[in-house]
């Protein structure tokens, strides 16, 4: 048992890295959709970059070479700031300064508004062709900027259809699994604590039941003496309180087993819309002077199922009385059966109070109850969970504070007779 519960806590504890790899995945995801959306525009922006500053240099060089050729043929270079200005246009310079010694250029030309980042070179030149001193070159960077744009609004794109496709077809998946395998951890768990409290149950009623046998019918045997002697009425009554009670003791034992599902019950083909019609049948005109409404969705087409009917029939009775006392102001019961896979399944559903998680992870534990002292033994549903544990299936519950619950029952299919 405690092998058990140590291999369900190693299960929690990797369910928990799990989620923990799912989250980083779903962040290496995004990182890797930002790249694709980035790094390309990146990867152009600086490369157009290098190649306008090598044509800065280049036309840098070109001007310069302009100039001695000028500066040979035509010292006072009459022609020199046509020739630049046909130089800038096939080199696409927006800009070109001939500095001398003063503060101010000594030539100044632009044929464009400045770009918002700008590519410059600049070169000192010789004392040979004062009176300039250096030159500098300036191209625009508006088409490479309006290109790196369009580059990064489709690969902007592109990247956010790949990040929703991954959210619609990838990730989820993967939530969902995770969500699958916690809740099955959940119910290993419930069922472990479930077994074992079973298992002491059952070891305790067994200890209990044989000197409780005992104890009745030695009262069973006084309390007939009793009467045939004429004895005392007040030896009569307390004999007959002490026998009630020791018949109510054992009760509980029975019931007990029955959790503990050491007790045996006689199976049958047993048609489970009748049973739980039965139930209606029984309850239907009672519970409608509280204002309770029974609302039923049979299948008519459902299989039978293996089992005790009369174990069923107790089952289906107690959901029924639990939900109409969750509705004190009265409600509506909905009762439906299906069939789901291989197994047949019933659901009560009721429009009550509901239960607060702590109460719902706690209601098939023996002797918990919410309804007060006095009010119930808490072996309701436990007895329930045993029964329908017995008979192979399974129920779980479903409940939102103010909302109602539901409790859906899966048994197993009659399998055909050959």
């Amino acid at each position: 048992m405690a092998n058990g519960r140590s291999r369900i806590t190693d299960l929690g504890s990797q369910f928990q890295d799990l989620r923990k790899h799912a989250r980083r995945l779903e962040r290496l995801l995004f990182v890797l959709v930002a790249i694709i959306a980035i790094l390309p525009t990146s990867v152009f922006f600086v490369l157009g970059l290098s190649h306008l500053q090598s044509v800065a240099h280049h036309a840098t060089e070109h001007v310069v070479f302009l100039i001695k050729e000028i500066h040979v043929t035509n010292p006072e270079h009459r022609r020199l700031a046509e020739l630049v200005r046909e130089e800038m246009r096939l080199n696409r310079v927006s800009a070109l300064r001939l500095m001398g010694t003063g503060v101010e250029p000594v030539l100044s030309l632009e044929q464009a508004r400045g770009s918002f980042l700008p590519i410059r070179a600049r070169r000192d030149l010789p004392s040979s062709l004062a009176p300039f001193t250096s030159i500098s070159i300036e191209l625009d960077s508006s088409p490479l900027l309006w290109q790196s744009g369009r580059i990064f609004a489709i690969h902007l794109v592109v990247a956010a259809l790949l990040m929703f496709l991954l959210h619609r077809f990838s990730l989820p998946p993967i939530g969902k699994a995770i969500e699958q395998l916690e809740m099955t951890q959940a119910q290993l768990i419930h069922s472990e604590k479930m077994s074992a409290l079973g298992e002491i149950y059952a070891g305790l009623t067994h200890e209990i039941n044989n000197p409780l046998g005992i104890m009745i019918g030695k009262l069973e045997l006084a309390l007939k003496i009793a009467k045939e002697h004429q004895l005392p009425a007040d030896l009569t009554r307390d004999l007959e309180i002490v026998t009630r009670n020791g018949l109510r003791i054992s009760e509980l034992v029975r019931s007990l087993l029955i959790f503990s599902r050491k007790s045996t019950l006689s199976f049958t083909e047993t048609a489970l819309n009748h049973v739980i019609a039965e139930v209606v049948e029984l309850v239907d005109k009672p519970y409608a002077k509280q204002h309770i409404r029974i609302e039923s969705h049979f299948d008519p087409k459902i299989p039978y199922c293996h089992g005790s009917a009369g174990h069923l029939h107790q089952v289906f009775l107690g959901l029924l009385n639990n939900a109409r006392d969750a509705m004190p102001q009265g409600g509506t019961i909905t009762l439906r059966t299906y069939v789901n896979s291989h197994f047949l399944i019933a659901e009560v559903e009721d429009t009550g109070t509901g239960m607060a998680p702590d109460v719902k992870a706690r209601i098939f534990e023996p002797f918990f109850t919410t309804k007060g002292v006095g009010k119930g033994t808490g072996l309701g549903l436990s007895v329930a969970y045993g029964i329908i544990k017995t008979h192979g299936g399974d129920i779980t519950v479903e409940s939102t504070p103010g909302k109602g619950s539901l409790f859906r029952l899966m048994l197993p299919i009659e399998e055909p007779r050959q």
